[in-house]
């Protein structure tokens, strides 16, 4: 017998190709086959609603109390849908406590990429250093393959005021290492002190360029609004775009533009902290794929950037993001209700969304971990 059998919902399952009404079977834990007729324990009528594999926010900072922006991963994440996310805080003087007390700790699956910063992002009250001659890249060395399970490469901010007049040479010192260690770089780019090219120059096939549609400086658009060729060619190469909005990285003029020229993120992220959690502009990650898909990008696209392929950053293709036979069982349902919403991008521009997506069930791991108070199913009883 089956553990739920979630029923008549609208199934969007980027990863294989799903999107249609259709049954999603669990068992143990984990996707099962579905035989029409089997019984299950509890049925889930989704009638209406979205049937979603759980969202995976591909950058966020979830060192709660270890940092002065870390976010609760399971109070912020589950009851929006969320189960899986790739955090960005930790450097290697912190990063065995941040596994230790909250990766083991929490319901949510966590991945980690490691700040070249050693203390990482530890306050608000100043930025981390980002001067070469104190990174300590033995240590990254050691610490990367000691937890080359969970950790997925290394992270830097690379923006004006934190290059302090060292230009993109921390970023090319980060690659370096990277090299040598052979993992992948994610890099910070907002008010970037040299032009785009630069910075896509030094990035590697599998590198990762976060905050695409920030708009203070050296934006991935020309002064006349055209997407720079070396952004195509980046892509083209293998280079990762996310957008990592937050409260403060989001134009919604270089988002339009670049959307009119064919230029869509590969991944809908939110760079979640304590001071955006719950708050405006950005609170949540399906807050945020409900303004893109407003703005005009289809909804299987945004499902398959929160889902598919941060999977994938993740190296858990068709384990997590996805309703493949097999997988854990990490699904969430939204109802798509008619809401009014505006939105602010950095510089005050406002967007009016109409549309929502209303987090009405999580299920993590087979369990339900999350039910809207209004989507209280009645089970079966003998």
């Amino acid at each position: 017998m089956l553990d739920y059998l979630i029923t008549n919902g609208h199934v969007i399952d980027p990863a294989n190709g799903v999107d249609e009404v259709k049954d999603i079977a669990v068992y143990n834990g984990k996707i099962t086959r579905y035989e029409k007729g089997e019984e299950a324990k509890h049925v889930i009528d989704a009638q209406g609603r979205y049937v979603f594999p759980g969202l995976i926010d591909s950058h966020a900072h979830m060192f709660a109390e270890g940092t002065e922006i870390g976010i609760y991963p399971d109070l912020a994440y589950l009851p929006t849908g969320v189960t899986a996310a790739v955090d960005a805080s930790c450097g290697v003087a912190n990063y065995n406590l941040f596994r230790k007390t909250i990766i083991a700790r929490s319901k949510v699956t966590i991945k980690s990429f490691l700040q070249v910063c050693s203390a990482g992002l530890v306050t608000t009250s100043y930025h981390e250093n980002i001067n070469p001659k104190y990174f300590n890249p033995e240590k990254m060395d050691r610490i990367y393959h000691e937890n080359e399970d969970n950790i997925l490469g290394l992270k830097i901010r690379q923006s004006e005021e934190l290059a302090q007049g060292l230009g993109i040479e921390p970023l090319k010192e980060t690659a370096r290492i990277a090299n040598k260690i052979g993992c992948p770089v994610e890099v910070h780019c907002t008010n970037i002190p040299v032009p785009t090219k630069e910075v896509l120059d030094v990035l590697r096939p599998g590198d990762i360029f976060e905050h695409v549609y920030q708009g203070a400086k050296n934006t991935i658009l020309d002064d006349n609004g055209k997407l720079y060729d070396c952004v195509i060619e980046a892509r083209k190469r293998g280079i990762i775009f996310d957008t990592a909005e937050g409260r403060k990285h989001g134009d919604f003029t270089i988002m339009r533009k670049a959307m009119e020229q064919g230029f869509i993120a590969d991944m809908c992220s939110t760079d979640l902290v304590l001071g955006s959690m719950y708050r405006r502009s950005i609170f949540s990650l399906p807050n945020l794929m409900s303004r893109y898909i407003c703005m005009g990008i289809p909804m299987q696209k945004v499902v398959e950037m929160s889902t598919a392929r941060p999977a994938k950053l993740m190296k858990m293709e068709g384990v997590i993001g996805c309703l493949s036979e097999g997988a854990h069982a990490d699904i969430a349902i939204f109802d798509w209700i008619d809401l009014h919403q505006t939105y602010l991008d950095w510089k005050g521009e406002k967007f009016v969304g109409t549309k929502q997506l209303k987090p009405e069930m999580t299920i993590k791991d087979g369990q339900i971990v999350y039910c809207a108070p209004d989507y209280i199913y009645e089970p079966d009883r003998k």
